[in-house]
């Protein structure tokens, strides 16, 4: 995801290193994620309201408001990084073709 830097470490600034590919993976899953996690936890609560969703679903556990938008930020930020890294291991597992 973007450019790969080289094993040829000549042109960074003193003290600079370059990314991992294991640290560019997590990046380019983590970030986008989080963006789409958030993006989703906007979208639904700004139609569901966590306390009438804690009533209707789980009405014996004691769960206040912040704590309902935290879980559901956390549960969509899980499903956007299950489905990046899904993305991900497919884009890298598929078999490589050479020029035709």
């Amino acid at each position: 995801m973007g450019q790969i830097p080289s094993s040829d470490e000549s042109g960074l600034e003193p003290g600079e290193r370059t990314w991992s590919q294991r640290a560019q993976d997590i990046a380019a899953v983590a970030w986008p994620s989080f963006l789409v996690g958030a993006m989703a936890t906007m979208l639904f609560f700004a139609f569901i309201d966590p306390t009438v969703l804690q009533e209707a679903t789980f009405p014996s556990w004691d769960l206040g408001r912040m704590t309902g938008y935290a879980l559901g930020f956390f549960f969509f930020w899980g499903i956007a990084f299950a489905s990046s890294a899904l993305t991900l291991f497919l884009a890298r597992s598929g078999t490589r073709r050479g020029p035709n």
